[in-house]
């Protein structure tokens, strides 16, 4: 397979689709498969570079520029013989339709990747709607974070459509201080996320601010910057919980997983809103991968990501009341703590790896369409 993966998520920077445009590309090109990266961005002017084994080509988004950008995609494509299109990101753009429509045209394969956001975003924007529409029906495939998001779709599009879970690395855990399956003696319940209202962070301060005096001992730990930062500064001096809660602002690579080997269990009590919803939440395969128990809320696809008093414990959206139980069962019950941390890493390293997903997703692009395909973390 010759394939093009084109995203509007600049790969360099940290997040689930610049995350899945780096170890998809790595993946292919390990099983001999040729990539060409295509990345657009307002900031980024003509260039190209290698990354990961692949020829990354940086083009500008604007709409000034676009069909420039579309023209040079179409020269790479041409010129290296492109037999596929994979959308990973931007399928419901001009230059996403037109690649598409170039792809219909010359008989190539296309596959676009569509969020929960993207259809969420379509039930009440008519624009979204129609790109959502001309999207789906011009590309080969269609795939999905989560079964959850698949669900979202209209069920005339199931045919067509596949979940690609998300992945990790499994050797990130082998060189982390911390051990797999240890607990620091703060006992410290690690949160990581954009730090806005539909992670939740609000309902985590809220929880932990109601554990009663026995668990003095315990820390919090948000990772992340976002709008919500000040806010929740506020919310964590309101309740007198700020002398145990640290704000540790962006982390990433080693930094980032050292905070994750050094907690007693992770929580990302997400939300949802009428315009967004969690569609998985790679951040509860990272904390599983070092051992660490998550708790979640029964959102979106979250309950495909933990599995309930097997790797965690899920708790309904927005209560921090249930929220604060689920944490005080976990800080007083080591033993319980530890084989849902040995669960979660089993798990995650068996089933949500990024070859796995690669593997999903060199079938999907080469099934019948008889029926739906899925990763085998399903």
């Amino acid at each position: 397979m010759r394939i093009l993966i084109a995203t509007f998520d600049p790969p360099e920077n940290v997040g689930g689709v610049e995350g899945r445009a780096g170890a998809y590309a790595r993946g292919l090109v390990k099983e001999n498969h040729f990539v060409d990266l295509v990345a657009l961005a307002p900031h980024y002017d003509y260039s190209q570079t290698k990354f990961h084994g692949a020829t990354l080509h940086k083009y500008p988004s604007s709409s000034r520029r676009v069909f420039r950008s579309f023209r040079s995609a179409v020269g790479e494509m041409s010129s290296n013989s492109i037999d596929t299109i994979f959308l990973l990101s931007g399928a419901l753009t001009l230059f996403g339709l037109l690649a598409l429509l170039f792809a219909r045209m010359t008989g190539r394969k296309s596959l676009i990747f569509l969020y929960g956001k993207d259809i969420l975003g379509a039930r009440s924007n008519r624009l979204e709607s129609i790109l959502l529409i001309l999207a789906s029906r011009l590309s080969l495939k269609i795939a999905v974070n989560s079964r959850f998001t698949a669900r979202l779709l209209p069920g005339s599009l199931a045919r067509k459509t596949g979940v690609l879970y998300p992945g990790v690395d499994p050797g990130i855990a082998s060189d982390i201080s911390g051990g797999v399956g240890e607990a620091d003696h703060a006992k410290t319940i690690l949160f990581v996320g954009r730090l806005v209202d539909r992670k939740g962070a609000d309902d985590l301060i809220r929880a932990f601010s109601a554990l009663n005096g026995k668990y003095r001992d315990a820390r919090l730990e948000i990772v992340g910057e976002g709008p919500e930062m000040n806010r929740l500064q506020e919310l964590a001096r309101e309740l007198g919980v700020n002398d145990r809660t640290s704000f540790l602002g962006t982390l990433t690579g080693r930094r980032l997983y050292e905070r994750f080997a050094n907690a007693y269990v992770f929580a990302m009590p997400s939300k949802t809103t009428k315009e967004d919803v969690e569609g998985f939440g790679t951040v509860f395969l990272e904390a599983g991968l070092f051992g660490k128990p998550s708790i979640g809320t029964r959102s979106g696809g979250i309950p495909e990501a933990i599995r309930d008093n097997e790797t965690g414990i899920l708790v309904p959206e927005q209560n921090p009341r249930v929220l604060k139980d689920a944490l005080g069962e976990l800080i007083s019950d080591e033993g319980k703590t530890l084989f849902l941390g040995k669960n979660a890493r089993e798990l995650v390293s068996s089933k949500f790896t990024w070859d796995a997903s690669t593997e999903a997703l060199v079938d999907l692009l080469n099934s019948s369409g008889s029926s739906m395909q899925t990763s085998p973390g399903s």
